[in-house]
């Protein structure tokens, strides 16, 4: 038996007269009496392990096992503890009494590699082998061991463990060498991966990620007579989303004019809230506070959610069921202004991340010309989002990865993208969705070539402009109580502001762009009457062929400020097209009187 656990010893320093009269056995701390270390020796502990994180160390391929393995704060702390003794360590980082005899007080290094030969008492030792100073010493101990074992089998770099760190190499090491060396050598693979893609003008956008595929969801109920407008704001997904016959209507040309059934009270709009923003404003970098939280909002209405039904399904049928045999090409056209790139485009980027549980590798943005890649998580890819300022990069990108991945592109197209997209993109293997006004020089010689089919997205009706009007000033107050004063108030301040905006809507038209910002309004309406005394004054224009909804559209700022396009079938199988309408009643009454 040690003589530090003998009765008969003398324990420590004589000079101790709590340890010299110790002659009955070893005292110790009771296990439920906190006994700080005294204060010099709290002030000589070194600080904490950090935690790895991933603005830790900067590994590359050439990085030093020695380095992945002994990090610089923890062979620091190393250097703190590896001169004391036992009972200095028991002194300062346990506390109490206890101490060992002097031939036991040996350096800890020594200690830590044998401690039950030193200390029997299982109480103490326990003690000591809590604290993250022991922890620190017995670590540094056997990571150097696996140190020298691998320079024995010359590895000494992060690229000759991923060249020879296998077998009974990878088995002798363990999971704690073995687990800090890969995840050193999958930050170096990291940051390589990131350079060369620098090197090409990518940047990164952190954070941005998450935001799109964690948007906060709300949502906005007809049918609540005690409530402003009839409406009421919810806070996640709804329990019903729309059917896909709820929204996929299409009249005939004869019908177009035709009143709609007014359909029942229920899901109005659905809100996507995504804190870092989206693809249309740039993820809203350089933007100031109050314009950020304007441009984190978009809303979601039964013509999108049509899109997305129709594109979903050729997405299953190509990825999923390999019924057909080419990808989901589709033209989505609307009027300039209804939200195409803003509500439509941000929810296919969500709703593509999501595709059947995250099928989908990555989907390519395009929008002006910039793209950004969104690479969903999948094993060995980390999730996240690329920005490309020459978009013929992101494309040259694309056709490198698209046999091995997954993909989908969206365009907000615009006429400097066009030979772009119908030359270079792999139209063959990942889908593609174009997002356009009705020019169709943006797209007739693309879908020539591709068989794209065209999906048309009407204007807002009145009551999706209504329900996002209740929950831009609802939203604030979901989960709240609301005095029945504040109530009335509420209320009259929602049916003003309403009035306001259906004002607008019928002298401009619904046009979310241009409606719900007063400057946005006057200038449109300004551009309206400047376009209908243009058409007065040539024989080049037709008010006849826009009220008879004959008119074909034409690409000129006189009948984009006059016009919409209304979806109808088309005059052969299920394929839709669409009627030029006067965009307003203001417009209509205007060109007829």
């Amino acid at each position: 038996m040690s003589r530090a656990n003998n009765p008969a010893a003398p324990q420590g320093n004589n000079a101790n007269p709590q340890v010299a009269g110790n002659f009955e056995g070893p005292m110790r701390r009771p296990r439920d009496e906190n006994v700080p270390p005294p204060p010099a020796a709290a002030a000589a502990q070194p600080p904490q392990i950090r935690q790895r994180t991933e603005e830790g160390p900067n590994w590359t391929m050439n990085s030093k096992v020695r380095d992945v393995l002994l990090e610089d704060v923890l062979l620091q702390r190393y250097e703190v503890l590896r001169n004391m003794t036992v009972n200095d360590f028991i002194q300062k980082f346990v506390g109490g009494t206890f101490a060992v005899a002097e031939a036991e007080n040996v350096r800890m290094p020594i200690f830590v590699k044998n401690p039950r030969r030193y200390i029997v008492d299982a109480e103490i030792l326990e003690d000591i082998q809590d604290t993250d100073e022991f922890k620190t010493l017995k670590t540094v101990i056997y990571l150097s061991e696996k140190v020298d074992y691998l320079n024995e089998r010359e590895i000494s770099s992060l690229s000759q463990w991923e060249e020879k760190g296998r077998g009974e190499i990878r088995e002798f090491v363990g999971p704690m060498a073995r687990g800090r060396l890969d995840g050193a050598l999958a930050a170096a693979k990291r940051a390589e991966k990131r350079a060369a893609q620098t090197a090409d003008g990518a940047v990164e956008l952190e954070g941005v990620y998450e935001s799109i595929y964690n948007a906060k969801w709300s949502y906005v109920m007809s049918g609540y007579n005690t409530e402003p407008l009839g409406i009421k704001v919810f806070d996640g997904r709804p329990q019903r989303m729309w059917a896909e016959a709820e929204v996929n209507i299409i009249p005939e040309p004869a019908d177009v004019d035709s009143e709609m059934e007014e359909r029942s009270n229920g899901l109005e709009i659905i809100v996507l809230t995504s804190e870092r923003g989206w693809p249309h404003n740039r993820f809203v970098l350089g933007y100031s506070e109050k314009c950020k939280a304007v441009s984190q909002h978009v809303y979601i209405r039964r013509e999108i959610m049509r899109v997305w039904y129709i594109i979903q399904q050729v997405l299953k049928a190509w990825w999923v069921d390999r019924s057909v045999v080419r990808p989901p090409i589709h033209v989505v056209i609307g009027t300039p202004g209804i939200g195409k790139s803003c509500g439509l485009g941000s929810f296919l980027l969500h709703s593509l991340l999501h595709f059947h549980e995250g099928m989908l590798d990555v989907v390519a943005y395009f929008v002006g010309e910039i793209a950004y890649l969104i690479y969903n998580r999948k094993d060995g890819e980390r999730e996240r989002v690329v920005r490309y300022e020459d978009s013929g990069v992101a494309v040259r990108i694309i056709n490198n990865m698209k046999y091995e991945k997954r993909g989908h592109i969206i365009i907000d197209i615009s006429g400097m993208m066009q030979k772009l997209l119908y030359t270079q993109l792999p139209s063959d293997i990942w889908g593609v969705t174009l997002l356009t006004s009705p020019n169709s020089g943006h797209f007739d010689e693309w879908t020539t070539i591709t068989g794209g089919r065209q999906i048309i997205m009407n204007c807002d009706d009145v009551r999706d402009m209504k329900a996002f009007v209740a929950w831009r000033k609802l939203s604030i107050f979901v989960g709240h109580s609301v005095k029945s004063r504040q109530q009335r108030n509420l209320k009259r301040e929602l049916e003003d502001e309403w009035r306001i905006v259906e004002g607008r809507i019928n002298s401009i038209g619904p046009l979310p762009r241009y409606i719900f910002g007063l400057g946005c309004y006057e200038w449109r309406l300004k551009s309206v009457h400047d376009a209908l005394e243009t058409m007065k004054k040539s024989d080049e224009y037709s008010y006849n062929d826009i009220i008879e909804h004959t008119a074909d559209w034409k690409i000129n700022e006189v009948m984009n400020k006059l016009v919409k396009v209304v979806r109808v079938k088309a005059n052969v199988g299920v394929i839709e097209s669409y009627s030029c309408q006067a965009l307003s009643l203001m417009i209509r009454n205007m060109m007829m009187s």
